[in-house]
């Protein structure tokens, strides 16, 4: 039985932050046999996951869960463990009760303001408006509020955004309407799966030879989903209210963590490891996203993914973008050193660059293409290129990013 309350050591927290998760690995599973508490059983359980090591990866996340079934992070840790044995149903269910769990934290205590970017809230507010269109409601079911203030509120957000500097201004959303564009009410969208999610192709070993090949560890895959697929996670994007991480330069996330799971994220996947055997056939699924950009402000800066086959495709249609030819994904034939830990080649944009120039990478930029794939390694060095779409909520560019790592047991 679980009863310590023991932190993980911050010796083994240095070594986690380093990158050493096997040498962290060893130091927690002594510590269990020790003093076992949820915070190690979570860490080792996230090292054996980081590892491949999925068989004791969802033994030990078990354990922590059983232990404190109200713990959020043992709860999502064993929803991705589930996930990445293809045992979605199991996955999903612990996707919900996790959901339940963080959900009540998001409300202010006093009934206070919530401070929220300005590029949030703007989203909140036509994500509000368009769900009330959409779904036939009457105005003011949803957002409360006159439709003239609305016009205003839209336009001042709009101003803001167009003054900010690199970094987008803050501001405290107060009253029940402010609030409720802070914190809009949650929705997410289910419908049943389509018959198939990825479009038939005779021969997926062009995908596997460009990778390999010419492509030096990238391949574009065009026309990737079914036109049912694509529908169905166009329809989820636009009217799931997942959208809570935001981040500083003008763009907004959604993980499995804030809502953005279902079954058709997770067939998506099977399907595309089913189609790869050569490249995914030893691969799970490891952690997922969608980030939504506002319309002129830039994107994703440059990083690497931590996992070893990234799939990156985009699903806003193609009259939004204003810029064809552009808008879609920059990348460099040089990867991340072995030595780097996952903050240098994600936050070290100065650093990043001193090594491409040192090491002569060469840039190819990757057009943007409503339901184009690109399958890549996830080491190798890439960016958001300079895009420019159309004014409106269902305009505004989105993309999916899934990341497979290589399975030890």
């Amino acid at each position: 039985m679980v009863r310590s309350q023991a932190p993980v050591p911050e010796g083994i927290k240095r070594s986690i932050a380093s990158g050493r998760y096997s040498e962290a690995a060893d130091a927690l599973r002594n510590l269990v046999q020790r003093e076992p508490s949820v915070a190690v059983l979570v860490a080792l359980a996230d090292m054996n996951f980081q590892l491949g090591d999925l068989t004791e990866a969802k033994e030990n996340a078990l354990k922590a869960v059983a232990a404190d079934p109200r713990e959020h992070t043992a709860r999502v840790l064993l929803a991705r463990v589930r996930a990445a044995l293809d045992e979605r149903d199991a996955a999903l269910a612990d996707f919900r009760a996790a959901l339940e769990l963080a959900r009540p934290q998001t409300a202010p205590a006093n009934g206070g303001p919530i401070a929220v970017p300005a590029h949030q809230a703007l989203h909140n507010l036509e994500q509000l408006i368009y769900l009330e269109q959409v779904d036939n409601l009457a105005p003011g079911t949803l957002l409360p509020v006159a439709a003239a203030l609305r016009d205003v509120a839209q336009r001042k957000l709009n101003q803001m955004l167009d003054d900010a500097g690199s970094e987008i201004p803050t501001i405290p959303m107060g009253g029940q309407y402010g609030r409720m564009m802070a914190d809009p009410p949650f929705v997410m969208h289910d419908e049943p799966l389509p018959a198939v999610c990825l479009n038939r192709r005779d021969d997926w070993s062009d995908v596997v030879q460009a990778f390999r090949g010419e492509g030096k560890g990238i391949a574009c895959v065009d026309h990737l989903l079914t036109p049912e697929a694509l529908a169905q996670l166009q329809r989820f994007c636009l009217r799931s209210t997942v959208w809570r991480r935001s981040y500083p330069t003008g763009y907004l996330g959604a993980n499995p963590e804030s809502g953005f799971f279902s079954p058709l994220l997770l067939q998506i996947a099977g399907e595309l490891r089913q189609a790869l055997p050569e490249l995914l056939g030893e691969h799970h699924l490891n952690y997922w996203w969608s980030f939504v950009c506002q319309h002129q402000r830039p994107g994703i800066d440059i990083h690497a993914d931590q996992s070893d086959i990234s799939l990156n495709f985009w699903i806003t249609p193609d009259q939004a973008n204003l810029q064809p030819g552009g808008g879609g994904l920059d990348v460099w034939d040089v990867a991340a050193p072995d030595d780097w830990t996952f903050d240098d080649y994600n936050r070290g944009e100065r650093d990043i660059h001193a090594y491409l120039q040192q090491r002569g990478a060469r840039q190819t930029s990757i057009a943007y293409a409503e339901n184009r794939g690109l399958v890549f390694r996830g080491s190798i060095f890439h960016q958001t290129a300079a895009l420019r779409f159309a004014e409106g909520f269902e305009n505004r560019r989105r993309n999916v990013t899934m990341l497979f790592r290589r399975t030890r047991s």
